[in-house]
């Protein structure tokens, strides 16, 4: 079992004394420490250097040499640590740290200690603006995350298994963890951290198991069921079905009412003008109903049949504002047509993306998988938000925490 390495905190008081350093160590991947009793060459060691802005750089390295009284320039008796690597976040500081001391020129000696304070003004300026976007950042973050469910936290599908969860969780513990933010400074931005993690550990307690993630979504297409049948109006879907054939009959219940209603009672007092010409209409007037409420029946599903394809045409063409009419006018054709109301969800969520609404964007594709599991475009689009959104918190978080560090 290797043993533990060295654990060194070093301290830099001012940006000269980090110049220094970098000047003379750092910028040769190496470190130099004295030591009276050095620990023998290849002992790893784990350097935690503070800079004078309070931000922390980890090194890790090994002993490489010991060096002689006087050795090095005269800087010894100690040890010579080669470094692994040094991150590129802390070489970006240092130098921008060294870019604006040569800036001021240092004609006397007070001029050089002036220059040197304005670096470090300006350097710590340039750290308060990064920790603001950070909690800025965190912020928002916070505020996006407690609009979402717990797949949609964790960043996995509806049919994901253990071995996915754990994997979520894993990089999002490692980008979120409180312990990553106690470096900082600012406390929001630590509570911040710790509310975006409390948020992260909840959804992974809710989907670690499959019976775990059973009831989740359970409990989503239950909260779903509620606010779709209410956005609608199809708030009594049983009667829905019945008024149909009331909606198409009007076209002969003028026909009924002319025949049964009196005519057959008048026909006598009517004998006298041509009987002939009102008869004809009376006698087909009664069965003509039946058979055109049963021809129209078909024909409705077939027009709607065919709206929602010329809607799902529309759609691929990018024009979601005709595709939503005619998802409309299907819908209150026949309310218990899930295709139909599918399809105004995906209009509207595609109108949503348009926009740059991503939230409303992704709960609208999720109710059209609800109503419609296989809907191709509802799951690609899906897929493809929470790959933006996956790429956009790692880029901007680790730009953030590059400039910090």
């Amino acid at each position: 079992m290797a043993a533990a390495p060295i654990r060194i905190k070093l301290r830099c008081k001012s940006w000269p004394q980090l110049r220094a350093i970098y000047q003379r160590d750092l910028s040769r991947s190496a470190i130099f420490l004295k030591a009276a009793k050095p620990p023998p060459v290849g002992t790893k060691v784990r350097i935690d250097l503070t800079l004078p802005s309070e931000s922390l750089i980890v090194l890790n390295g090994a002993v490489s040499a010991h060096v002689p009284p006087g050795g090095l320039g005269g800087r010894g008796p100690g040890i010579d640590i080669a470094l692994d690597t040094v991150p590129q976040s802390a070489l970006w500081l240092i130098e921008t740290a060294l870019r604006s001391a040569r800036a001021t020129p240092a004609k006397t000696p007070a001029a050089a200690g002036d220059g040197a304070r304005t670096a470090a003004v300006e350097d710590a300026a340039d750290i308060v603006d990064a920790e603001a976007e950070l909690v800025a950042s965190l912020r928002e973050e916070l505020a996006s995350l407690q609009r979402m469910n717990p797949f949609q936290i964790l960043g996995v599908g509806y049919d994901a298994t253990d071995a996915d969860v754990r994997a979520a969780f894993g990089e999002l513990t490692r980008k979120y963890h409180p312990d990553r933010f106690a470096r900082y400074q600012s406390t929001e931005a630590r509570a911040q951290a710790s509310e975006i993690f409390i948020l992260i550990r909840d959804a992974y307690r809710k989907l670690g198991t499959e019976k775990a993630r059973a009831r989740t979504r359970a409990a989503l297409e239950g909260r779903r069921a509620t606010p779709t049948r209410g956005a609608r109006p199809t708030a009594a879907p049983t009667a829905a079905p019945s008024p149909q054939p009331v909606a198409r009959a009007p076209a002969a219940r003028p026909r009924v009412q002319s025949g049964p209603a009196a005519p057959p009672a008048f026909t006598p007092r009517a004998a006298t003008a041509p009987p002939a010409a009102t008869a004809p209409p009376a006698a087909p007037a009664p069965p003509a109903p039946a058979p055109r409420a049963a021809a129209t029946q078909p024909a409705a599903s077939d027009g709607i049949g065919s709206d929602l394809e010329r809607a799902g045409a529309l759609v691929e063409a990018g024009q979601f504002d005709q595709a939503l009419m005619l998802y409309q006018i299907a819908a209150r054709k026949r309310p218990d047509d899930r295709r139909a109301r599918a399809g105004v969800e995906l209009c509207e969520g595609l109108k949503a993306l348009a926009l740059r609404d991503r939230l409303e964007a992704a709960q609208r594709f999720e109710a059209v998988l609800e109503l419609d599991p296989a809907n191709e475009r509802a799951i690609r689009e899906l897929a493809e938000m929470r790959r933006i959104a996956t790429n956009e918190r790692k880029g901007l978080l680790a730009r953030l925490l590059g400039q910090k560090e």
